[in-house]
């Protein structure tokens, strides 16, 4: 009996052993998980394709030969890096002032007569002015005729007033290129308002961060017409990317100011003509907010694996992000010891499918098409072959990487159908860095109204830039022209104020 109860306690020590040894490599693996994000680098790009393995070793990007053993005798190749160039450069015209050093004395100093003066360019330095605020005293014209004043037929003076402009802001001090200049800080900048206060006190102007923050609300409902116009192009496109970002608003109805809002975003395909960027504020992350936000579209939408997505409309067919799964990979492969190898196989092959998509970059889509159904087929094949034969340890890295690889497959099979589907979803996130940015100088935002308006001008941010114009020249044509058209303007009157227009492109662009 002795013997008996000594092997079933030695068992079950080797048991807890084993699940000990495996808690281990998996706290393990979190720790390398932290410190490559805390010391590592941040950036996944390479020139390759645009993402990272950080692995590459040779051209194949792993390393497939087992590590020698013994003594050998290795070979450095030492390349002098070359250097940057780093030289100031002028990349627009400025206006030149003058400045003569003259001399002291303009009499020879041996024998006293007068010299004969000439310049000789010496140097030239840059100079900066800072920004000035300066008045416009308005005066409006007052005809008076003198005729029908003098006439017994009329009481009075007969007195004709010139019609005064409508205004972003009436009975306001605030022009349009101003508040302009404020939104252009703000989200080009990513300059608070309070920054921006303090800078007008220096310049002259005593204002509350309050006014500041109610001239950017009321311009941005002078903008929503345009905004709602430019979704209902959005929506009409064919093919769409989704993703979206953790905000904070101090103020929500039934929400503690520190819990979590998001900023959605919705954007056009990366090579369209007439690229549009949306953002679209909510108080949650729910399924909801993503069928509200894709009704009305018919096409295709590129976007990671939040279940948030998975109630879409039926007519919106969802495409998957092989960077998102990459970099579940990648994360893998600096995890446990001993499945480093195959998360390295894995980037490999991913690696190899960006390749294949640098290729074709300006072939037509039926080229685009036959090449993936040719090459990228195969290799999407041996991942999920792959995938399918190995046996990671349950919740580790590589273990959750094939997990959402598996869970994603039909999303991420749809490029291989559809040549106009990117293979990443890159483009979304590099237009929600702007947000990003703007949140760690922002920190928040203190209501609804002020959650809206960031979203709308991030929009316009955004879409100005895919359209090549810029952002300040574009709001003050706009604050200066949309309220002409009255509280309630019609669709076709907005078409000639879109960013891609004749004439936007013509005056709005650097």
């Amino acid at each position: 009996m002795e013997i008996d109860e000594l092997r079933k306690e030695n068992a079950e020590l080797r048991a807890l052993v084993a699940k000990q040894a495996k808690q281990i490599e998996l706290l393990q693996e979190q720790v390398n998980y932290l410190m490559s994000k805390l010391y590592g680098k941040s950036s996944e790009q390479t020139p390759e394709d645009g993402q990272t393995s950080l692995f590459e070793d040779d051209e194949n990007g792993v390393f497939e030969q087992p590590e020698s053993t013994g003594e050998q005798i290795e070979t450095i190749i030492v390349r002098q890096k070359k250097r940057s160039n780093s030289k100031t450069k002028i990349t627009k015209e400025l206006p030149i002032k003058d400045e003569v050093i003259r001399l002291t004395d303009h009499n020879c100093d041996q024998c006293g007569t007068q010299y004969q003066i000439f310049k000789k360019k010496a140097g030239r330095k840059l100079h900066f002015k800072p920004a000035e605020l300066y008045i416009v005293q308005q005066y409006k014209e007052i005809g008076k005729c003198q005729h029908c004043s003098e006439s017994i037929d009329h009481f009075g003076d007969k007195l004709t007033s010139a019609q005064m402009p409508a205004v972003l802001i009436p009975n306001s001090l605030a022009s349009a290129d101003l508040v302009a200049a404020i939104i252009d800080n703000k989200y080009k900048l990513a300059l608070p308002l309070d920054r921006q206060r303090r800078s007008f006190k220096e310049l002259g102007l005593a204002i509350s961060e309050v006014t500041l923050c109610n001239w950017v609300i009321t311009a941005a409902k002078r903008l929503t017409p345009l905004y709602q116009l430019l979704t209902k192009r959005l929506k009409g496109q064919t093919h769409l990317h989704g993703d979206e970002t953790p905000i904070q608003v101090l103020r929500e109805r039934g929400k503690t100011p520190t819990s979590k809002s998001y900023l959605w975003e919705l954007r056009s395909a990366e090579l369209v003509n007439q690229p549009i960027v949306l953002f679209h504020y909510a108080p949650s992350r729910s399924e909801k907010v993503a069928c509200y936000l894709y009704r009305g579209f018919h096409g295709t939408l590129v976007c990671d694996g939040y279940a948030g997505y998975n109630h879409l409309p039926v007519e919106v067919i969802r495409a998957g992000c092989w960077a998102h799964s990459r970099r579940k990979f990648i994360e893998a492969a600096n995890g446990i010891t001993g499945q480093t190898s195959i998360s390295r196989q894995f980037v490999t092959l991913i690696n190899q499918l960006f390749r294949i998509e640098k290729r074709v970059q300006g072939a037509s889509n039926q080229e685009r098409l036959a090449i993936r159904q040719e090459q990228s087929r195969a290799i999407v094949n041996q991942i999920f072959t792959l995938a399918e034969k190995t046996r990671a340890i349950e919740k580790s890295k590589l273990g959750r990487a094939i997990q959402y690889l598996i869970n994603q497959r039909s999303n991420l099979l749809v490029f291989l159908s559809d040549p106009q589907v990117a293979l990443s979803n890159n483009v979304a996130e590099r237009s929600i860095k702007t947000s990003v940015i703007g949140r760690k100088n922002w920190l928040f935002s203190t209501s609804q109204r002020g959650a809206n308006a960031n979203a709308l001008f991030l929009s316009f941010f955004e879409t100005a830039k895919a359209n090549g114009i810029n952002l300040r020249k574009y709001l003050i044509y706009l604050f200066k022209q949309l309220p002409k058209l009255g509280a309630f303007p019609k669709e076709c009157q907005l078409e000639a104020y879109l960013p891609w227009t004749k004439y936007v492109q013509q005056s709005c662009t650097d």
